[in-house]
């Protein structure tokens, strides 16, 4: 597994190129291909030979200081200094914040205008989980990748998946299916034309090794041998093409003089395998090569040497990979070195020393078999399967928004030009009978206009209110309503019926979400103070059967929920089930803007004239600037729930309006991160 770090380090490198070399290739958008002073700066530093990559990101911060970045430049950045976290200087954690860095760079960008960046966002993403063997969220980021481009063959796209995939099946040791993605993706790279780019080339020899590798570990020896001697040939006819590229060349052949040492170890060569472990160590155990994989080699050297007993050596070798291991950790490379020093220190009869490295090696020993189990444990099949699904579940929610949305839109409309002939009509009738006499007609015509201006305002309050939840329908569904073309010309180019299956699936789950949508719009026209229907209602009864149905709810994020009612039951005139209404939107918002494991209350008490519903929860609170705007329909008020929850605006104006219909008030307490508690007044007669 060690042999594949060198792999594992050139994937910073080879992003950053492949980002460079997707700029004049980007669809619909011109990156402004001109050699700008962050190429000038990343071409300095890579001519800089024995620097250390922290010193390399130092120098790169001082070129930049105080330059302003085009968004092509900045990701430029970001993709070298997490290639050099996530690999060089093993930090995968830092990697990740300057991979998610440039998701949020592209936040406010169209995926279509700017296809490349998004694919290379996501593959630095997963690369830094893969390094941190967070498998399945490496696979999830890679899947994502791969839909950007799925539509069409882009080999040069394809060949980066199929990389990964193998370097995640050979991490679990499935090393027949490893071989057979690196040789899928090695097929690929020759499909791919990007005027011969030294990150194609580079690609190419790496997969090469590779692929040698998994037959090494399948124990086909001579199929593994012919592989690494076709990736040194191809790195030799390169290097005589291209002499700019020699250090970075030497450096892939001291990989591969590494692994062709295994070889011959294994097959019982051991001076051979000596000569090619020294050879990748000359080569690589310097500053600003590939050190940890030199270190690597030089492990194997110094198990050589215990085997034949050479301790004089075997000390030499030690100490010096413990300098190199103290300027450039190697978690991996501890476990084998405690190993050979426990081994040393009992040649020399030093058995404190030789017991104190034992023990070191057996705790990292236990540590790595533990990550591992989790490692081997990922299965890449059932995490596709599953992100297919969640696709498929994505489309058809958008499909079915798109189509809700023009139900609503065309009811809407149909709904207000009717109300208006009805009133107009309504109007000119009763002008007629009242015609008989100027006096009458006055007076009809007096009080007509002051209906007809009491009519026209609430008309205009309809029609305001109306327009506000056809901009928020708008506003939330104009991108599944945009792409219903696209979507129905896929599925009719489509000849794959289980990619067509895949679409529709999609479009029925985007129907499911905008039905809680339309039923958040409905509710809005079937609120009337005038008419609403009160009876005697017992409100410890009521609020009960209100907690009991919200008990399932409450329990998807594991919370609690907590009644609190007074001793003696009150008999209060309301509507239950438009009351109930109010009760599940706050509780239900509770849920959604609270964390998981946290506690809600739900309470109600008798003070003085009024009944109090109260509704309180340690949530993520709201903010002062948004209180004002809560209870009215406007995209302004709208936030996603703790895991993601989507909100529409609609529920609490709804709970205003039920509640004003009570002749009511409804009014909230809250401070941002800390909770928040809404509180329902009611006359008690």
């Amino acid at each position: 597994m060690n042999t594949m770090k060198f792999i594992e380090n050139l994937i910073g490198l080879l992003l950053l190129v492949l980002i460079w070399s997707c700029s004049s290739n980007q669809n619909n958008i011109d990156w402004n291909t001109k050699e700008s002073f962050v190429d000038t700066a990343l071409n300095k530093i890579s001519q800089q030979k024995n620097t250390t990559k922290r010193s390399e990101i130092i120098f790169l911060d001082s070129i930049l200081k105080g330059k302003k970045l085009n968004l092509k430049q900045q990701i430029q950045v970001y993709a070298y200094k997490s290639g050099i976290f996530c690999y060089h200087l093993q930090k995968p954690d830092s990697a990740k914040l300057y991979a998610d860095s440039m998701l949020y760079l592209l936040r406010d960008k169209d995926p279509q205008k700017y296809p490349n960046a998004f694919t290379y966002a996501y593959y630095a993403n997963g690369d830094a989980m893969y390094a941190n063997n967070q498998l399945n969220e490496a696979y999830t980021y890679y899947y994502k990748a791969r839909q950007f481009n799925s539509s069409i063959k882009d080999y040069c796209s394809l060949k980066e998946y199929s990389y990964r995939i193998g370097m995640i099946l050979y991490k679990q040791r499935k090393f027949k299916d490893a071989a057979k993605s690196f040789q899928q993706s090695l097929s690929e790279a020759d499909l791919c034309d990007i005027n011969k780019q030294f990150s194609n080339y580079y690609r190419k020899q790496e997969l090469q090794n590779n692929i040698a590798l998994s037959y090494y570990m399948m124990g086909k020896n001579d199929s593994a041998l012919t592989y690494y001697q076709k990736a040194i040939d191809y790195i030799n006819t390169h290097q005589k093409a291209d002499t700019s590229t020699f250090f970075y060349d030497e450096m892939a052949k001291g990989v591969v003089y590494g692994n062709i040492g295994d070889l011959y170890r294994k097959t019982g060569n051991l001076q051979e395998a000596e000569n090619y472990y020294q050879k990748s160590i000359n080569i690589n155990l310097h500053s600003g090569r590939e050190t940890n994989d030199a270190q690597y080699s030089y492990l194997k050297l110094a198990e050589l040497y215990a085997e034949q007993k050479k301790i004089k050596q075997l000390g030499i070798a030690l100490e010096e990979i413990r300098k190199s291991m103290d300027e450039l950790p190697n978690p991996k490379g501890e476990i084998k070195w405690n190993k050979l020093s426990w081994i040393y220190h009992d040649f020399l009869n030093n058995r404190e020393k030789a017991y104190s490295h034992l023990t070191r090696h057996q705790v990292l020993q236990e540590e790595d078999n533990k990550l591992n189990k989790l490692i081997y444990e990922v299965d890449i099949n059932k995490q596709l399967e599953l992100l297919e699904q969640q696709n498929q579940l994505h489309l058809a929610q958008h499909e079915n928004e798109v189509a809700r949305t023009y139900l609503i839109s065309i009811a809407v409309i149909l709904f207000l030009i009717i109300l208006l002939s009805i009133i107009l009509g309504r109007n000119w009738l009763h002008s007629r009978k009242h015609i008989a006499t100027l006096k009458e007609l006055n007076e009809t015509v007096n009080t007509q206009n002051e209906q007809l201006e009491i009519a026209m305002s609430a008309l205009q309050k309809t029609i305001s209110e109306k327009d506000s939840i056809l901009k928020l329908v708008a506003h939330d569904l104009r991108t599944p309503v945009a792409s219903i073309p696209t979507m129905v010309e896929i599925i009719i180019a489509e000849e794959d019926e289980a990619q067509k299956l895949e679409y529709l699936e999609m479009i029925k789950s985007a129907c499911n979400s905008s039905l809680t949508l339309i039923a958040e719009i409905m509710a809005t026209a079937d609120i009337s103070n005038k008419n609403i229907e009160k009876e005697p209602t017992l409100l410890n009864e009521f609020i009960n059967d209100c907690a009991a149905i919200l008990e399932l709810k409450v329990k998807e994020k594991n919370q609690q929920l907590i009644v609190q009612l007074p001793d003696l039951d009150t008999t209060v005139m309301l509507n239950p089930e438009k009351m109930k209404r109010v009760v599940f939107n706050l509780v239900t918002n509770s849920v959604k803007f609270s964390k998981k494991d946290t506690t809600i209350i739900l309470s109600a008490k008798t003070v003085g004239k009024k009944v109090l519903i109260e509704v309180a929860d340690n949530g993520i609170g709201i903010p002062e600037k948004l209180i004002p705007e809560i209870f009215n329909i406007s995209k302004s008020g709208k936030r996603k729930g703790t895991d993601g929850e989507k909100s529409y605006g609609l529920g609490l104006n709804i709970c205003k309006r039920i509640v004003e219909a009570h002749d009511g008030q409804i009014s909230v307490q809250s401070e941002e991160n800390k909770g928040s508690t809404f509180i329902v007044e009611l006359p008690l007669s």
